[in-house]
């Protein structure tokens, strides 16, 4: 027990330094998110990709990777949105003046605020007081996690109550508009979600303001109002000066992160721009070539705002939020694979080829691999085992040549040709079994017995092409086995004694026969996985070999890693395998 305890320890460790190990193989490989973006997308933006590292956390070191892997990581809180809003159009009057006032009521929208469950019941229990009592009771509700528990609530509430689920959700929405803080730029004044400013001259103008939320990030937002002349005659001129619209920037290098604001001025051709000047309340400086500089040291997401002044004074402002380091947000926390063990079958990740998490995928491949595995097993040990003893002890006759001639024949063959032609002839020309797949569609409302039969015609090919190599090596290992045992001379004691030569070879050689060959066995295990791969592929069967290759195919990094790390506790366990079956075909260990 104390063996296979300690064995049991090392596979940790070794599957430990394993895991870093592919890790930092699989980070260094070409063919990351970032580069799948810019190859499937040759019009991305640079800031998208500079935002995808961020939130990925590919900008981080491998190791910081690995460790977000490993353990997880929290969600980065986002900023809030506002919603598009269609210009709208005012008279100036008598005195040259158009006032405007907005109501952002419902336009706002905060995606990270979040109820606390003491909110979330006092709110259920004032409205609903039979539900929060129905709810709390709920086992659903009570095995739910810190982080689980609110969502898990208003799911229950859904499906107990879909109206009052719409009023609840009415109310979150006000409760995160509330807690929003509106900030007006250049003259824009602010009250509460009610945004105004009064404009003195014609044109189509903007009107700026920021949303603050409650972490300090800042989004910048505009409103377009075309403000008519008193006479509706608008001033026909050629001369125009604005600020274009700005997305908003991302900080990769905080020492090198500059925003050339000249190239988002648009000016008529003979104006002429002599001076930029920031906002008191914006960070950072502009020189006089517009080029926009500052190192942000704090994470999180700040406003920025600017006007540029022609050489008639006119002025023409814009505002624009950078992004810098991501915000940690404390209530959403992405387990790592260390919480898989824990029972958190998401732990393992999502698969960016599939687009589903790596649990759905691998629950059903493991079991189409494995029904590959273990017949191709079963039928590789029955052959293997007999012939090699029977080719021992028909040492240099007819039967031994013939078994030695097949065997070899078996471990040459490439396992893809060998599918192939095995396909060609009993599937294309004799028609005696299916090319590929799992099973004939629409076959699963036909009953039990039909789709079992269906399942093992499928299965009979690629099973007998898995096997056919490890036939040949499993004989010849048994075939040496047994050649080293029959001139022993505890053999020619047995025989002196007068037992049956079928006693002395099936009750004395074999058992001592198999001591070395279970090792060779059980090391073959992981080595059959990895025969599957080419297996599933010829034969698109649907196993975790096929999700292998198309998992390093598409840079499917946790599914590939999961993946290697199933090829790795498979060695694990023909080890620790190996040594259980030592126990019970030797009795002399089994005795120490």
């Amino acid at each position: 027990m104390l063996h296979v305890l300690s064995r049991f320890l090392q596979m940790l460790v070794i599957i430990a330094f394993l895991s870093v190990a592919l890790f930092g193989l699989l980070s260094a490989m070409p063919g990351n998110p970032v580069d799948m973006l810019i190859t499937s997308n040759p019009n991305v933006k640079p800031e998208d990709v500079i935002r995808l590292k961020k939130l990925r956390g590919l900008d981080k070191p491998w190791y910081v990777q690995y460790v977000r892997w490993i353990w997880g990581y929290h969600e980065p809180h986002r900023p809030a949105q506002v919603d598009f809003m269609e210009s709208i159009t005012v008279k100036l009057n008598d005195d040259n003046e158009a006032f405007v006032k907005i109501n952002l009521d419902n336009r706002l929208r905060d995606p990270d605020f979040r109820f606390s469950k003491e909110q979330l019941w006092a709110e259920i229990e004032n409205n609903k007081p039979l539900l929060a009592k129905e709810i709390k009771n709920d086992r659903y509700i009570k095995n739910a996690t810190k982080g689980q528990v609110v969502d898990k609530i208003l799911e229950k509430v859904a499906i107990k109550d879909g109206d009052f689920y719409v009023k609840l959700s009415t109310i979150l929405r006000e409760k995160a508009e509330k807690s929003l803080k509106i900030v007006g730029l250049f003259g824009s004044r602010a009250n509460g979600l009610v945004v105004s400013n009064t404009f003195t001259k014609d044109g189509l103008q903007p009107m700026w303001f920021i949303v603050k939320d409650s972490k300090g990030l800042e989004t910048v937002s505009s409103i377009l109002v075309d403000v008519l002349p008193k006479n509706n005659v608008a001033k026909t001129t050629e001369d125009y000066f604005y600020v274009d619209s700005i997305k908003s920037q991302v900080v990769d290098d905080p020492k090198t992160f500059k925003v050339a604001l000249s190239d988002f001025i648009i000016k008529s051709k003979n104006q002429k721009i002599v001076s930029y000047e920031l906002d008191k309340n914006s960070p950072g400086v502009i020189d006089e070539n517009g080029i926009y500089r500052h190192i942000f040291k704090e994470p999180g997401q700040t406003a920025i705002s600017f006007w540029a002044v022609n050489e008639n004074g006119e002025n023409a402002k814009g505002a624009f939020s950078v992004e810098h380091e991501p915000i940690a947000n404390k209530d959403v926390f992405n387990r790592g694979f260390l919480f898989f063990f824990a029972g958190d079958k998401g732990a393992l990740g999502f698969s960016t080829t599939y687009k589903r998490p790596v649990w759905e995928l691998l629950s059903g491949r493991v079991s189409n691999t494995f029904s590959l595995m273990f017949p191709a097993i079963l039928l590789s040990l029955l052959i293997a085992i007999p012939l090699g003893v029977l080719s021992a002890y028909k040492q240099y006759s007819l039967v031994d040549y013939s078994t030695n001639f097949f065997a070899f024949i078996g471990i040459s063959l490439p396992v893809f040709w060998f599918g192939i032609m095995v396909m060609y002839v009993f599937a294309e020309k004799l028609q005696w079994f299916p090319a590929g797949g799992i099973q004939t569609p629409g076959i699963s409302d036909e009953g039990f017995s039909a789709i079992f039969s269906d399942r093992i015609a499928h299965s009979v090919l690629p099973v007998v092409v898995l096997s056919i190599a490890y036939i040949g090596r499993w004989l010849r290992y048994m075939r040496a086995s047994m050649l080293e045992i029959l001139p022993s001379d505890y053999i020619r004691t047995a025989r002196a004694k007068g037992l049956s030569e079928k006693t002395v070879i099936l009750k004395h050689a074999l058992r001592n026969a198999l001591i070395p060959v279970v090792t060779v066995l059980a090391l073959s295990i992981p080595t059959l996985f990895g025969g599957a791969v080419l297996t599933e592929t010829v034969f698109a069967w649907p196993g975790i070999g096929r999700l292998q290759y198309d998992a390093v195919m598409n840079s499917d990094y946790y599914v590939a890693i999961v993946v290697f790390l199933i090829s790795a506790l498979l060695v694990m366990f023909g080890n620790l395998l190996a040594d259980l079956l030592y126990v019970i075909v030797d009795p002399r260990i089994r005795n120490e």
